[in-house]
């Protein structure tokens, strides 16, 4: 008696966590967004045209045409090999947003792949830090010299 009621037990919570892994695989899969290259991205377009995907590459220069009144930011990206996606965004850019730099573009491909609707702009950037050079053309050494705290690191060292 005692070993059928240990079976109902493991039987029941085996199902109960089955159940559990489903709906959260299920509810998961709905919230994914997978990342592709340009490249990827134009190999792939047909299956893609209805996901929001994330496609990274380089803004290529001379292709950036930012509307400040419509807040409207177009570009150019491309994977440095020849294939290359027109993105619109609304909005404004993130700071860093440059030519010649490295962006990851989250909305959704147009025209077979050929174009991007954007609705999330991520910029990549080196993570490497920097001490400003000795150039008199670092602007970080300029910004350094001009600091606020400057003047305190030196008292607080008498």
């Amino acid at each position: 008696m005692a070993k059928k009621g240990n079976v109902r037990w493991i039987v029941g919570g085996a199902v109960i966590a089955a159940a559990i892994v489903g709906i959260s695989f299920l509810s998961l899969g709905d919230n994914l967004i997978y990342f592709y290259t340009p490249a990827e991205a134009s190999a792939k377009a047909a299956e893609l045209e209805s996901q929001t995907i994330k496609v990274g590459g380089m803004v290529m220069p001379g292709t950036v045409h930012w509307q400040a009144e419509q807040m409207s930011l177009d570009f150019t990206m491309t994977d440095m090999d020849g294939h290359e996606i027109k993105v619109h965004h609304n909005g404004t850019p993130p700071d860093m947003f440059k030519e010649g730099q490295g962006v990851v573009v989250e909305g959704r491909l147009g025209d077979a792949g050929k174009s991007m609707v954007s609705r999330n702009l991520l910029v990549k950037h080196s993570e490497e830090y920097k001490k400003p050079g000795t150039d008199h053309k670092s602007m970080d050494k300029v910004l350094l010299e001009k600091s606020l705290f400057k003047g305190q690191q030196s008292s607080d060292r008498k």
